[in-house]
Order: structure tokens, then C-alpha cells, then sequence
């Protein structure tokens, strides 16, 4: 079976440890992260300056690991915190068998909190953050009608291997 799922959550809120813990869970599973092509084109997290080429990539990626095998999952790691972002993924999505969105809901005193945990190179200005939860959207009947199945995570285990391995300070 060939899974989609679209994360969805304000910058800071866990999407990146979420997908990693996901992916040291299940078996054939691509994050596609929108970050790491940042880091990737232009060696920096933050910089925007190739965001178009980025993108491109981002999407044509996608497709690229959904076409790899019969058995895999995708995860879209990416903010995707407004309406049109979501139906967009979920029409590039036509071709996988399930799609999945996943919205990861943090308080924001919490995601500012959580921010700070991360090395240098990843921590977002709490302005940004304020800012994206402030134009964050629920996802409406029609957004919805994309995806298969919708799932809100508030609280999840944090593996002390996550941490450790991946993007939090020592």
C-alpha cells in the first residue's frame, strides 16, 4: 500500500521528531522535508533564497519515493498550516492509495518552549511562530474530503533515541 501523510503544525511543534519517530517504527518510510532541502540547496535551515527550486523539488520528491515500491509511506514534512496547502497536497496525492493528514497541536507557550530546545541552526524567531499561529486555519469539510483519514496528535512519546539522534541540543 502506497500511504500519504501531510503533516500539518506551526514551526517548532514536533513535525520533524513525529516523522522521525514514525519512521524508526514502520518500514518503508521517505520523510520528504522541506528543511532539509533548504540545508540541502543552500546549507543553511533558514534560508529562503531558493525556496522556488526548493518546492519544486519538495513536490517531485514526493512522487519520486511514492513510485520507489508497492509498500511505502511518504511523510510531507512541511508547515502546511493554511487550507490550500492541505488540498494542494491532497490533489498531488491522487496517486497513493491512503492519505493521511496529520495536524500536531501544541500550546504555543509550549512550541516557543520546545523551539529553544532545538541547535542553533533550527530555532525559528518567536515572532515567526507567534505570527503562524495566529494565521494557523483548522482544516474545513473541504480540505478534509482529500484525505482518508485525519488525525489530531496533542501528545505522543518522545524517544530518548529521537533526541538523542537527531536535531536537539546535547
Amino acid at each position: 500500500m502506497k500511504t500519504f501523510i501531510l503533516l500539518s503544525a506551526i514551526p517548532g511543534s514536533g513535525k520533524s521528531t513525529w516523522a522521525e519517530q514514525y519512521r524508526l517504527t514502520h518500514k518503508n518510510v521517505f520523510i520528504v522535508s522541506s528543511d532539509n532541502l533548504r540545508k540541502e540547496l543552500t546549507g543553511e535551515f533558514k534560508n529562503l533564497d531558493h525556496d522556488k527550486e526548493m518546492w519544486e523539488r519538495f513536490n517531485s520528491d514526493i512522487l519520486k519515493y511514492r513510485d520507489l515500491q508497492d509498500d511505502v509511506t511518504i511523510i510531507a514534512d512541511s508547515t502546511n498550516i493554511l487550507n490550500k496547502f492541505r488540498i494542494f497536497y491532497g490533489k498531488l496525492a491522487e496517486g497513493f492509495d491512503k492519505k493521511v493528514l496529520v495536524v500536531i497541536k501544541k500550546k504555543i507557550e509550549q512550541t516557543l518552549e520546545t523551539n529553544k530546545l532545538r541547535s542553533e541552526d533550527r530555532i525559528i524567531p518567536d515572532e515567526v511562530i507567534e505570527r503562524m499561529y495566529d494565521s494557523w486555519e483548522e482544516p474545513d469539510e473541504e480540505t478534509l474530503s482529500y484525505f482518508d483519514e485525519y488525525k489530531v496528535i496533542e501528545k505522543w512519546f518522545s524517544s530518548s533515541k529521537v533526541k538523542d539522534e537527531f536535531h536537539y541540543k546535547s
